[in-house]
């Protein structure tokens, strides 16, 4: 929106010099993107959010200049209407599209330009003088908000209105010269045999305003928002009108609007008044939006400490109607312009941007010690929790069957003599109860992989029921991945085993557990390599790479990793005690170590033995590297590790440093005939 500075002070007598006020507006909450010179003017150029649509105007922009400076604004006085004469023929066959439509007949205008300062201030919000009667219309659209249309009154077929659909394939000559054919969901202003204008978008060329015409019917209306959108878009045509029907005009401003453009077209070009003016007006009542405020939970909220009655004088100065409800209470009452206020934080935020975000008091914020203790007591509350967490990780719930047929179990490479058999099966595909969600998983996997998706990250919290089990019937979660984890245009990162583990790792964690540790797998034909999660000992789950043979079966292109773990362990879980620990007194000291060792010994075990011989000073032994491939034999892979050491009593010499961590490399050697790098 362009605000022509001397145009504004038409309305609100500022003192500020443009560039102070456009800072002040920008400090407020009303961006400016530029201040540049316009001949002898200056234009403020402001980028008006969605949820302001009172601000693509002068006059709402004056508001908030008034509200700023402490200034009074001064509205244009506006002519009385007119209720005697001539009846305009105006018929609203689509009362949804077109809620309120208004229409008056000026006679005996004398069309010629505009006046030189509203050609200047037309220009300067870029728009194109014409005449003095369609830059009158024009110039109200700037003024208020409210778009408006002149048609030449005696070039309408018939002398009335039609608002309308259009006929399917109608045409329509715009008044930019462009025919469009229109389809049977346009909202069209026609008279009684053709369209002249697509409703709030564009006019017609055969019934605009030219310097023969004598007399005009000036329409002013609401069109329903979404309706206007699919017409601009569907023809691409973007104009002042359309832009400001597509965010919603305000209802109420329709009718002050038409007097406003009758008033300055007889001033330009004379004529007269003659006729009723016409208001179809089909919208409900609008009841009072009463927004309560609680003045001290306000300041609370934004460490201010403003009174009621600032409060009030801060609203006026708003226009939005306020009044005092007791010391700490006030109520507003939000106006039609003002869509957006429909709570008290609402209004809180009005009351800091005027009253200025420098008088917040600065303070450090009140924190209390927070630490995520998820609900462990039951399982029913922690799960929807759980749900939660994973779909912030960036999974997608899945829902599948707990029924499944012998062939999908065979097929993932389950053993259908160890899974529960239906007796009295409603279909050849729902024979057993799923052992596991990998079945209905690799299902919902395919489905979507044939439809052309590349990037699948599902999880899945359920029921499933395992054979010689305690319980038998058991609540679980399963995750599966397929595809690259990461896939944009600054980074492509494949998914892999370590993704499905970390995931169910990150899930037992937030439900409370404590102690757990992987161990390989290795008889479990399902997976081509897999590990076992054990919680106090006792396994409760597994993460792998689902078997080529099984993937073939199930005509899966690529890698699908698979992971999954009982829930009945939680309720039996003990809530986590947050415990603190002081800040380290001295600087830790990092070392890398890097070395070529057999395959079958773990991580995990390679971890604790670094640590061990590095104790007490050898605090974290945290892997960063994994390398199998050219130059490393066969059956041994390269691992490196960093290590992070720490003194208690004060900082290591370089000499210190150096003996612990021979040690570890030598105990390396020692237990695992490593090769160090």
């Amino acid at each position: 929106m362009r605000l022509p500075y001397s145009w504004l002070r038409q309305y609100v007598d500022v003192k500020l010099a443009p560039e102070k006020l456009a800072r002040a507006l920008t400090l407020s909450g009303t961006k400016v993107e530029s201040v540049a010179r316009h001949g002898d003017d200056t234009v403020i150029h402001i980028e008006v959010t969605t949820n302001r649509p009172d601000c693509l105007s002068i006059t709402g922009l004056a508001r908030e200049t008034a509200a700023l400076s402490g200034k009074r604004i001064q509205f244009p006085k506006i002519g009385p209407v007119a209720s005697k004469g001539e009846a305009l023929r105006v018929r609203v066959e689509d009362k949804k599209g077109c809620p309120r439509y208004t229409a008056r007949l000026i006679r005996g205008v004398s069309v010629k330009p505009a006046a030189p300062v509203v050609q200047k201030w037309l220009d300067a919000v870029g728009t194109r003088a014409i005449n003095n009667v369609v830059d009158a219309t024009n110039f109200v659209l700037f003024e208020t908000g409210q778009p408006l249309h002149a048609f030449d009154f005696d070039k309408l077929a018939g002398g009335g209105i039609i608002v309308r659909r259009a006929l399917k394939g109608e045409k329509f000559l715009a008044i930019d010269g462009s025919t469009y054919e229109l389809d049977a969901e346009t909202l069209v202003i026609a008279d009684r045999e053709k369209p002249v204008a697509i409703a709030g978008v564009m006019g017609g060329k055969l019934t605009e305003v030219t310097e023969s015409t004598k007399n005009v019917l000036l329409e002013s209306a609401y069109f329903e928002p979404v309706t206007v959108r699919r017409a601009s878009k569907r023809y691409k045509l973007t104009t002042e009108s359309s832009y400001r029907f597509e965010r919603g005009v305000d209802p109420g401003a329709v009718a002050p609007a038409s007097a406003r453009a009758r008033d300055l077209i007889l001033e330009a070009a004379g004529g007269r008044e003659t006729g009723r003016f016409l208001d179809a007006n089909f919208l409900p009542k609008s009841k009072p939006r009463r927004i309560a405020l609680d003045v001290l939970r306000v300041n609370r909220r934004l460490g201010l400490s403003v009174s009621a009655p600032r409060v009030v004088s801060i609203l006026k100065s708003l226009n939005i109607p306020a009044a005092a409800s007791g010391k700490n209470r006030v109520v507003a009452n939000a106006p039609d312009f003002r869509r957006d206020l429909l709570e008290e934080i609402d209004i809180a935020e009005e009351i800091l941007r005027v009253e200025g975000f420098d008088k917040v008091t600065a303070k450090l914020p009140e924190r209390h010690a927070y630490f995520e203790v998820p609900p462990q007591t039951k399982k029913k509350e922690a799960l929807p929790e759980l749900k939660k967490r994973l779909a912030l990780m960036g999974f997608w719930e899945a829902i599948t069957y707990s029924f499944v047929s012998e062939k999908m179990l065979v097929d993932c490479g389950e053993r259908p003599e160890r899974c529960f058999k239906v007796k009295n099966p409603v279909s050849a595909d729902w024979t057993h109860l799923r052992p596991s969600f990998l079945p209905g998983l690799l299902q919902c996997a395919r489905y979507n992989v044939h439809r052309k998706a590349d990037r699948l990250s599902f999880f899945e919290i359920g029921k499933r029921f395992v054979k010689g089990e305690d319980p038998e019937e058991q609540t679980a979660l399963a995750v599966l991945l397929y595809g690259p984890l990461e896939n944009n245009w600054m980074r492509k990162s494949a998914s892999s085993f370590y993704d499905v583990k970390g995931a169910i790792e990150n899930a037992i964690r937030f439900l409370g557990a404590r102690e757990f540790e992987w161990r390989p797998l290795t008889d479990d034909r399902r997976f081509d390599g897999a590990a076992t999660l054990l919680l106090g000992g006792k396994p409760v789950g597994m993460a792998g790479s689902v078997s080529a043979r099984s993937l073939e079966r199930w005509d899966i292109p690529h890698e699908v990793f698979f992971a999954e773990c009982s829930l009945e362990w939680v309720p039996s879980q003990k809530p986590i005690t947050p415990q603190a620990q002081p800040l380290p007194k001295f600087p830790a000291v990092r070392r890398d170590i890097a070395f070529v060792i057999d395959e079958k010994f773990s991580v995990k075990t390679i971890a604790e033995s670094i640590i061990k011989t590095g104790s007490p000073y050898l605090k974290e032994a945290e892997l960063f590297d994994q390398y199998i491939g050219k130059n490393i034999a066969r059956g041994k892979r390269s691992l490196a590790f960093s290590l992070c050491y720490r003194k208690e009593t004060g900082t290591f010499t370089d000499e210190e440093i150096r003996l612990i961590h021979e040690r570890v490399g030598q105990a390396l050697k020692s237990e695992y005939k490593v090769e160090l790098r």
